[in-house]
C-alpha cells in the first residue's frame, strides 16, 4: 500500500518542503466545497469521478481522507509547512464540521430501527434514510440516497408512527382489506415464472420443438404459479387472523408492525402506505368510499414473506 511522505498539497524540492501547486488547488477546492454545504462523502466521490490523483496512479478518495485534510492544521502553515489555507477559512471549516456532528444525527433509538429500516421511497422503492438537524424548523428529514431519485420529505418519527397506527387500526376494524381479489394474486408473476413462460414461447417458435418437453415445461410453470398462489393465500390468512385477534391500538405497536408490515412508503405529501407481508399495499383511502381508491399490489420480484 502506498503512503505519502508529506501531507497532500506538499512536495520536496532541493531539500525543502514546498507547496505542490496542482495539489494545493485541490486542497482549496475541498475546503471551499465543504463550506458551501457539500459533505465529506460528496466531495470524495466527486474527486474520484474526476480522476484526481491522491497518489501517483491512485484516484480513490474517501470521506476519511477528506476529514483528515480538513482537520490538518499544517495547511495554515508552521515552521515546516508553508500555508495553503487561510487560518480564518480553516477555523470556519472545522467549526462547521463540529456543528454538523452536533446537530445532524440519527434521532431514532435502537428500538425504533425496526421501523426506520422498513421505510422506502415512493418513487424508486429504495430505502429512505432519516436524520435530524436541530437548527431547522422542520428538523427531521427522510431522504433517498439514489442519485437518480433524490426524493426527500420532512416528517418526524412520531408523525410516521401515528400514521402507521391509524392504518393498522383500520385493518383491525376491517381485516378483509388484507385480502386480494383472486385475479390480483397472479397480477405480477415472479421472475422465474416469466423466464419459464419465455422459454416455452421460444420452444413453440422453433421448427423442431419437442412436444413432450414443452408439455413438461407447461406443467412445471403451472405448478410454480399454483405454489405462488398458495404462498400468498397462506400469508394473507395469517395476516387476517393477526388483525382479527387484536384490540384497537392506543399507540404504535412494534409487535404487530413487525408481524404484518414488510415496508412503509412515504410520498412527497407525507401520505403513508403500508406494504403488508403478502405484498398488498394499504393506504387510508382504501377504507373510505369505493375500495378501488386503494391500492393492491403483489410483487413476486420482492416476494411475500413467510
Amino acid at each position: 500500500m502506498k503512503n505519502r511522505r508529506f501531507p497532500y498539497g506538499y512536495e520536496m524540492q532541493n531539500g525543502l518542503i514546498v507547496i505542490c501547486l496542482k495539489e494545493a488547488d485541490t486542497v482549496k477546492q475541498i475546503f471551499s466545497q465543504y463550506l458551501n454545504g457539500k459533505n465529506l462523502k460528496n466531495i470524495a466521490e466527486r474527486l474520484t469521478e474526476n480522476q484526481i490523483e491522491f497518489l501517483p496512479g491512485e484516484y480513490g478518495w474517501n470521506k476519511s481522507r477528506i476529514k483528515r485534510m480538513i482537520e490538518d492544521e499544517r495547511y495554515i502553515g508552521d515552521n515546516t509547512y508553508p500555508a495553503i489555507i487561510d487560518k480564518d477559512i480553516f477555523q470556519k471549516a472545522n467549526f462547521e464540521k463540529n456543528s454538523r456532528r452536533t446537530n445532524i444525527s440519527p434521532v431514532v433509538t435502537a428500538e425504533k430501527k425496526l421501523l426506520t429500516h422498513k421505510v422506502i421511497c415512493t418513487d424508486c422503492r429504495r430505502r429512505l434514510f432519516h436524520n435530524t438537524d436541530s437548527r431547522l424548523k422542520n428538523s427531521e428529514k427522510w431522504f433517498c440516497k439514489n442519485e437518480d431519485c433524490k426524493f426527500s420529505v420532512y416528517m418526524t418519527v412520531a408523525e410516521l408512527e401515528h400514521e402507521i397506527t391509524e392504518i393498522l387500526n383500520l385493518l383491525i376494524s376491517t381485516p378483509k382489506f388484507t385480502e386480494y381479489e383472486e385475479t390480483d394474486i397472479q397480477a405480477e408473476p415472479s421472475l422465474e415464472i416469466i423466464r419459464m413462460e419465455n422459454e416455452i414461447e421460444r420452444q413453440f417458435e422453433s421448427i423442431d420443438f419437442d412436444k413432450n418437453e414443452i408439455q413438461n415445461m407447461i406443467l412445471q410453470c403451472a405448478t410454480k404459479k399454483y405454489d405462488a398462489y398458495k404462498g400468498v393465500r397462506h400469508i394473507t390468512d395469517r395476516l387476517k387472523a393477526d388483525f382479527e385477534n387484536r384490540s384497537p391500538l392506543s399507540a404504535f405497536n412494534t409487535d404487530l408492525f413487525e408481524r404484518t408490515v414488510s415496508a412503509v412508503i412515504i410520498d412527497k405529501n407525507k401520505k403513508v402506505s403500508l406494504k403488508l407481508k403478502n405484498g398488498k399495499i394499504i393506504r387510508k383511502e382504501l377504507f373510505y368510499g369505493d375500495a378501488n381508491t386503494g391500492c393492491a399490489e403483489i410483487s413476486q420480484n420482492h416476494p411475500a414473506e413467510a
